[in-house]
């Protein structure tokens, strides 16, 4: 003997088994960590314009400025030039987790270095914002780093 479900029947089984599938995916979205990547990202989006300005401004400096890792440091270099006349700060930036960002003053060297120290840092894919001021005319550059 054969058996046969009604249309019906197999209509409210699909519906049910769409409905508890929508309710554990909420359920489980719900459990979720959801962390926003910064706390002001509203005040940031409205100095967007003056950012892009100084993005522009780097761009000009060419290959002047650079991020690299060397051992247990981050190696900035800015143009030797203007280093005396830099203010500014440099961020470390980890967007899968805001609390381990680490921002400092930038002030290079006579030779526009400056080292920052990764000691107690998480290795893995980071991202370094420049941000900072010569000459009456505003600067930023970010560069992906990868801390071993």
């Amino acid at each position: 003997m054969k058996i046969r479900i009604h249309w019906g029947v197999a209509i409210a089984i699909f519906y049910t088994a769409f409905a508890l599938s929508t309710v554990g995916f909420v359920a489980f979205a719900m459990t979720r960590d959801v962390e926003l990547v910064s706390d002001d990202y509203y005040a940031q989006a409205l100095a967007h314009d003056r950012r892009m300005q100084a993005t522009a401004n780097a761009d000009g400096l060419g290959q002047a400025v650079s991020a690299r890792v060397e051992g247990g440091q981050v190696r900035l270099q800015l143009p030797r030039e203007m280093a005396s006349r830099v203010r500014g700060t440099a961020t470390l930036y980890r967007a899968s987790d805001a609390r381990a960002d680490r921002a400092e003053a930038l002030v290079p060297g006579a030779d526009g270095a400056q080292v920052m120290a990764t000691a107690g840092l998480p290795s893995g894919h980071w991202r370094i914002k420049l941000q900072w001021s010569a000459d009456g005319r505003d600067y930023y550059v970010e560069r992906d780093i990868r801390l071993p």
